[in-house]
């Protein structure tokens, strides 16, 4: 397939993001924007889920004393591995690029928190693909890519986030966000 210019080619993935098409419809994935901490098609891929939100907080899920400060932060679904532990993220733009800092511990989100420019989410697991899968899905058009903009931070668990991801890309990419959940019932 050829990627548009305005595509992220794969080799080039770590750091961007991964649009769910709206045709993906595995009930984990759909609408999903995934921010890739890391691509590498021989090795596999990691990501996390940016627009899921899970409804609760920190502090409903921990009740522990070192977590006391990050009790208001709102938890997202970052994906299915591993999805019954809480990680830490911070996010920040530097250099040109969306970079991010995960797995962290509570001290370190605390600390980052009263950091100007970084962001700091929390996440219900994260999303994983063996050496070669995601490349598979590239390949059956199961994904969309797109280069992470400094507004990406601005969004990091806003549901309309899927949306706004594709209309950003092209005129055609606009269309496909204007598809309804599920185009049967129409």
């Amino acid at each position: 397939m050829q990627i548009p210019n305005n595509q992220v080619p794969e080799h080039k993935l770590s750091h961007n993001l991964l649009i769910a098409d709206p045709s993906l419809l595995d009930g984990c994935f759909d609408r999903s924007v995934i921010y890739m901490l890391e691509h590498a098609r021989e090795k596999g891929s990691l990501g996390l889920i940016l627009n899921h939100p899970t409804g609760k907080s920190v502090g409903q899920l921990i009740s522990s004393d070192a977590f006391s400060k990050l009790a208001h932060l709102p938890v997202s679904y970052g994906g299915p591995v591993e999805s019954d532990q809480l990680h830490f993220a911070i996010f920040e733009w530097s250099n040109g690029s969306l970079n991010c800092h995960s797995k962290i511990s509570a001290e370190q989100a605390v600390n980052a928190m009263q950091q100007p420019g970084q962001f700091v989410r929390a996440f219900a697991g994260h999303s994983a693909w063996t050496s070669g899968q995601l490349h598979q899905e590239l390949e059956k058009l199961a994904w969309i890519t797109a280069y992470s903009k400094q507004a990406t931070l601005s969004h990091l668990i806003d549901e309309g986030f899927w949306a706004e991801s594709l209309q950003e890309i092209s005129p055609f990419h606009h269309i496909l966000s204007l598809t309804p959940k599920n185009p049967f019932l129409n």
